[in-house]
């Protein structure tokens, strides 16, 4: 008997923020403080009603979205699904959406800031040379009005390679792996525009100046003013 019941359990991981978020969004809407069809706060203002940071909210509306509870009007707002089934969402029942994006983010920053500064020392002429070469063509992609992503990726990736540490390589690769996730690429498709791409390729010109002089605090200083910019247009933009 006592094996049936150990063979029953189920190992219980902590929830994660955005998750906890979503889930108290989703009793708002159930018990009708938010009914179908109806237009959500501001997030500023949502976020103040709630008491959390807005960089947290917005990963959890991102879940929400991708969970098919709210949408997106471009122009107009965030409302609740006209549309909405009778079964809750949150708490997670099943499966795991994963590390949010913010957590991914942070993590990214952390890793890549690192990698640059080691790649500025270490990265040798073909390294650079494939940056370069990557980095042309994003600018050829974006002069053609097509979004350069998935050159960002390889930028990216190539740039881990080049600090020589199988450790930081690898986790920019899981991470960018993550980053085609359904909530990430819902996010992305929500403020990625021509504007950032252009902001993209600044950046990337920069950085590579900092890695042929190789200078490995330029290089982060570089990395960490992207990731600066790239968190407010991803996790805190204007209204």
């Amino acid at each position: 008997m006592a094996h049936d019941a150990l063979r029953r359990l189920k190992v219980v991981r902590p929830k994660r923020i955005y998750e906890q978020i979503a889930e108290q969004i989703e009793t708002l809407v159930r018990d009708g403080t938010f009914v179908p069809g109806a237009r959500l706060p501001a997030e500023r203002e949502l976020a103040e009603m709630l008491g959390i940071s807005r960089p947290s909210l917005r990963e959890a509306l991102i879940a929400l979205e991708t969970a098919g509870l709210i949408e997106t009007r471009i122009g107009d707002g965030t409302y609740v699904r006209a549309d909405l089934g009778g079964g809750r969402v949150f708490p997670l029942s099943g499966r795991d959406m994963g590390p949010g994006p913010l957590e991914q983010f942070e993590a990214r920053r952390a890793v890549e800031c690192a990698a640059a500064e080691l790649t500025a020392a270490r990265a040798d002429a073909e390294d650079r040379a494939a940056l370069t070469a990557s980095l042309a063509r994003m600018r050829t992609l974006i002069a053609a009005g097509t979004n350069p992503a998935d050159e960002h990726r390889i930028f990216h990736v190539r740039l881990g390679d080049a600090s020589r540490n199988g450790i930081l390589s690898g986790a920019i690769r899981e991470l960018w792996r993550l980053r085609q996730e359904p909530m990430w690429d819902l996010l992305r498709r929500k403020v990625e525009n021509p504007e950032s791409w252009h902001a993209g390729i600044h950046f990337r010109s920069r950085l590579l100046d900092a890695l042929e002089a190789r200078d490995p605090t330029a290089a982060r200083r570089e990395m960490e003013t992207h990731f600066d910019r790239a968190g407010r247009t991803y996790f805190d933009p204007k209204e």
